[in-house]
Formats: C-alpha cells, sequence, structure tokens
C-alpha cells in the first residue's frame, strides 16, 4: 500500500486500546505500521524488509516468519493481505484467538465457495470501505475491500462444522459425532466440493 491516507483509515477501525496486543501481517514497508500503536508485532516473510522495518522501526518487535506457522494469538490483527495468501490466512485465522481483524483483500474475495460458505458460520465480517487498486504498488489487476472480522459466539452444530473445518485431512464420517445421511461420509474433508459442503451444512441444520 501507498496512499497513507487510507492507511490511516484502516488502522483507526482497529480502535487499538492501551496495552492491546496488536499483529500486522506483511507490513512490507510499514506504510500502515506507522499509525500502529500498544504492543507491536510485524510478520514479515521477506528478509530483506524485515531488514528495513528493523532499522525504521527499532522499537518494534519484528518476525522474519511466514504467518501460517505463527501460533500465537493476539488482541487486534491488520493486513494488507497479499493475494496469494487470501485463503490459506482466513483458515489460519479460524484456528487463532483474536478480538476483531481488520483485512484489505480483493474486491470479490469471499463472495462465493467452500471457504465463504464456511467463514460466515464462524465469524461477523463486515465491509468496511472499498479500496482502488491504485492505492498499492505495485498496482493489483483489480481492486480491493477493507472487511472487519470478529469470531462469532458458536452454537453447537457451528462448532461441530468448524471442527470438521480444521480437520481437513481427517475422512467425515470420522469427525461426525452424529450419522448423517451423506454419500460422501468417505470423502477426505479436504476433498470435498462446494455441493458437498452445502449437503453437509444442511444436513447439520444451519
Amino acid at each position: 500500500m501507498i496512499d497513507v491516507e487510507i492507511a490511516r483509515q484502516i488502522v483507526s477501525f482497529l480502535a487499538i486500546k492501551d496495552n492491546e496486543k496488536v499483529l500486522e501481517i506483511g507490513p512490507g514497508k510499514g506504510v500502515l505500521t506507522q499509525f500502529l500503536k500498544g504492543n507491536i508485532t510485524l510478520i514479515e516473510i521477506d528478509k530483506k524488509l524485515c531488514k528495513e522495518l528493523k532499522e525504521k522501526f527499532p522499537n518494534i518487535k519484528i518476525i522474519n516468519r511466514n504467518i501460517l506457522n505463527c501460533n500465537e494469538n493476539f488482541d487486534k490483527i491488520v493486513s494488507n493481505v497479499p493475494y496469494s495468501i487470501c485463503e490459506p490466512l482466513m483458515n489460519k485465522l479460524i484456528k487463532m484467538n483474536f478480538k476483531k481483524a481488520i483485512l484489505a483483500v480483493p474486491d470479490k474475495f469471499l463472495e462465493k465457495g467452500v471457504l465463504n460458505l464456511s467463514m460466515k458460520h464462524f465469524f461477523e465480517i463486515n465491509k468496511i470501505m472499498d479500496v482502488n487498486k491504485h492505492a498499492f504498488y505495485p498496482v493489483p489487476k483489480v481492486n480491493s475491500k477493507v472487511i472487519e472480522i470478529k469470531h462469532k459466539k458458536l452454537n453447537e452444530k457451528e462448532e461441530l462444522l468448524k471442527n470438521i473445518y480444521i480437520q481437513s485431512d481427517k475422512k467425515l464420517k470420522n469427525v461426525l459425532k452424529e450419522k448423517l445421511d451423506l454419500e460422501f461420509l468417505e470423502k477426505r474433508i479436504y476433498q470435498m466440493n462446494f455441493n458437498e459442503w452445502q449437503k453437509l451444512v444442511n444436513a447439520l441444520g444451519l
């Protein structure tokens, strides 16, 4: 991101309180970082960028790591999400504890598919604003949107769906607590297509 005013707005949506643990994912050149406050941690996979960030923000904790390998929890999360990791990051967030995440993602992201079908049961997702693609460099092919994500208080069936979703290497029949009349029970969860997920959601009464 290169638009400083939009970066300022994105951080303001976090509404950071004193002593909250704040995580920025993929800070890049630190355009968002300059507006953050609190107990800040940056996770950046690029070693060169980490070095630059440490020089620019010497008092901030900076970790050179892939966010998908991070097991720490935070109060607030913010990111201009690299387009290549949007879906893996969402899957990671399902497993993390946090109060709120503010994310800039591709405009049509989370509007269809298995991830969208599942996410709406696990999170409260609100679109906050649109962001023109020229606010970024290099300029991506599509515009972006900023979304707010909060964990929902799940009922028993939603908890079961979440447990199914995150145990993707297991066969569906081995994760279900009750016997359901579904023809794809022998499939491993990651092999299920959209229509099968829709049937599962309906069978659970969600």
